[in-house]
């Protein structure tokens, strides 16, 4: 079983049953030479033989050339072969041959004009339509496609995509790209022929950017099995892997264990050994499902996968976009679907979710579209909903199917797999997307984590906006404390660093001026006798009152002592603008204000001792304002 596809999708028409159900009595010609070809081409077509069926249909209308069953049934047939034009012709006769059938069957036509890219065609037959007695579209979403379809032909979109340079691209197909957040790595599909099997082979493989140019590194063994794996995720740093195995016709997974038809897992990257673990099955999101598609966010806190299951009460296949969230303890929590306004009644594939945290772009079929699958994008709203969907556009989106979909970290250049080169033949393409369906750049914040003695460490890492809502989080890696996270340009963030036995680190960030491309950070161990400075502890000007805003630097010394058993003492310091009394007594009252802030948090006055200094410990200049700044500050010591 495929990897990427549940199964390939089969447009069924109104028309169907006509062709299927009409009696042997009504389905005759004057010659009955003709109604013999037509009877056995239904019955090959019965049995899955269209291009049989076809022939003898020829046969029948060259007997009987006003036919209108044999018609139909070609019309029929070649939709289902996605010869779309082949099959609006057959219907077109077969309309001028009993004109009174058209108001049942004129919406096949439609449809096939709008699944074959015939978009003029497809509104004019729309049109056609509703001048008929009587009539009305059954299919709200085919109306609104074709409507869309058909202005959005006349407003394209600038599209210029180029085939990615480099030995990526093969003489085989290559899909599903998977990119690194600095955007210079990725890992992809690539699906293999051998020369003794009949069906192809998928493996991932690595790929690294020089200059224009992407080059394949690797093929990534140590994943790698004589089964297919396709669909990878990384997180934005490429040490996690999420990817889909699948289970053979034999219905075992070979070394693997798996649960459903196809499954996901988890390999970790060991920087060590610079190479992925051993890979395990993702048993709290797997289920007797089809699990695919797999798409971690940026921080690897987020996981997003496609479930797929025949209904018992249809027999359709219900096809959603699901999410998990990551626990604090590191595993996945129970998915749960995305809401109606992005999983519709189609189906949806191939998520992926921007490094700026809120632009979900996907595939649907289940939308307004130009046909096939169609690439949206929806944001995530302050409140945690997600907006309406908006199509990616024309000619982004053809009547053709389109996925794959990944956006670099500027928010505007994009990637994506499609055979518009050589039918059939996937490769992987670039282009830029339109300001209004772009993602918000972002800019990579990456560092270590090491204690006092140099040592790694691995401390949770956050990214925080300034009313707090965090924006991202990652662990720093056990093994050399390195981490690597997004930030939204065009705004200041919090960057927080905490781990139980350290003190903690807090700062505000400009990501547009301030972003070093490395950061080395050193924590202290919390232990007596060591300071902690506050810097960015907000009052209002000449006041000891908090300014109201978010206090980052505060809520994570409440965290660590109500996470601990230490004592501090509170030191408030002033600069010299201002009398040395006037100062002092402020001094006091901002240390005051400190306790209360953590009294408020739940940490008892008892474990606070306060002391105000006033102007009399300077650690900079009072003559110019940056060293001014630098001793209005707060210092928290540990006493036992």
């Amino acid at each position: 079983m495929s990897v990427h596809s549940i199964q390939p999708k089969v447009l069924m028409f109104f028309f169907l049953i006509f062709c299927l159900q009409r009696s042997d009595a009504l389905a005759q010609s004057n010659e009955k030479k003709a109604t013999k070809r037509y009877n056995e081409a239904t019955q090959f077509y019965s049995e899955g033989l269209r291009m049989e069926a076809l022939t003898k249909l020829d046969e029948a209308i060259r007997i009987d050339a006003e036919f209108f069953d044999a018609f139909m049934l070609k019309g029929q047939i070649f939709a289902e072969l996605k010869e779309w034009q082949k099959g609006a012709d057959a219907l077109n006769r077969a309309f001028e041959i009993e004109p009174s059938e058209r108001e049942d069957w004129q919406e096949s036509l439609v449809s096939m004009y709008h699944r074959g890219g015939m978009y003029k065609e497809a509104y004019h037959a729309l049109e056609v339509g509703e001048q008929l007695r009587g009539w009305q579209m059954q299919s709200d979403l085919l109306e609104s496609s074709v409507r869309f379809a058909n202005t959005a032909i006349d407003a394209p979109s600038e599209f210029h995509p180029t085939a990615l340079l480099g030995d990526v691209n093969s003489e085989l197909s290559e899909y599903y790209p998977a990119l690194y957040s600095s955007g210079d790595r990725m890992v992809f599909t690539r699906e293999l022929v051998y020369p003794n099997r009949s069906f192809g082979q998928e493996d991932f493989y690595e790929a690294r950017k020089e200059g224009d140019e992407w080059w394949t590194v690797r093929s990534i063994g140590e994943v790698n099995t004589p089964r297919n794996e396709g669909a990878p995720s990384i997180r934005g740093d490429g040490r996690l892997l999420v990817f889909t195995a699948c289970a053979g016709i034999d219905g075992s997974y070979g070394t693997r264990t798996g649960v459903g038809s196809c499954d996901l897992f988890q390999s970790d990257y060991n920087v060590l050994s610079s190479s992925y673990n051993d890979a395990a099955n993702l048993e709290e999101l797997n289920s007797a499902k089809w699990e695919s598609q797999p798409a971690l966010s940026a921080d690897g806190q987020f996981l997003f996968f496609v479930r797929a299951f025949r209904s018992t009460d249809t027999g359709e296949v219900v096809q959603d976009i699901y999410v998990s969230e990551r626990s604090d303890e590191g595993s996945w929590l129970p998915a749960v679907p995305l809401p109606g306004v992005i999983n519709s009644k189609g189906k949806e594939e191939n998520p992926f979710l921007h490094s700026d945290g809120v632009s979900l772009y996907f595939a649907s079929d289940g939308l307004p579209g130009m046909g096939g699958m169609d690439l949206f994008v929806s944001r995530k709203q302050d409140d945690g909903t997600w907006s309406e969907p908006e199509n990616l556009g024309y000619p982004i989106n053809t009547h053709g199917d389109e996925n794959s979909l990944q956006v670099f970290a500027d928010g505007s250049h994009a990637i994506f797999a499609t055979d518009r080169n050589e039918p059939g033949n996937l490769d992987l393409w670039e282009f830029e997307l339109p300001v209004e369906v772009s993602a918000k750049a972002v800019a990579l914040w990456t560092g270590e984590v090491r204690d006092n003695s140099g040592d790694p460490i691995e401390a949770k890492v956050q990214v925080l906006d300034l009313s707090g809502r965090l924006l991202s989080t990652q662990n720093s890696d056990p093994i050399d404390g390195q981490f690597t996270l997004s930030v939204k340009t065009g705004e200041d963030v919090v960057i927080q660093i905490e781990h139980p036995d350290f003190a903690f680190y807090s700062t505000i960030l400009s990501p547009d001026s301030e972003l070093d491309p490395f950061v080395s950070i050193s924590l202290q161990k919390l232990e007596v006798g060591i300071t902690m400075t506050l810097r960015d502890v907000r009052f209002e000007k000449s006041s000891a009152e908090l300014d109201g805003s978010f206090q980052p630097e505060l809520e994570q010394l409440a965290k660590t002592m109500l996470q601990s058993k230490i004592r501090i003492e509170i030191l408030g310091h002033t600069d010299s603008d201002g009398t040395a009394e006037v100062n002092l007594a402020l001094s006091e009252l901002r240390a005051e204000a400190v306790a209360q802030f953590l009294e408020d948090r739940g940490v008892e006055r008892g474990r606070m001792e306060l002391r105000g200094l006033g102007e009399t410990e300077p650690i900079a200049s009072n003559e110019t304002e940056e060293g001014r700044a630098e001793n209005r500050r707060t210092e928290i010591v540990i006493i036992n």
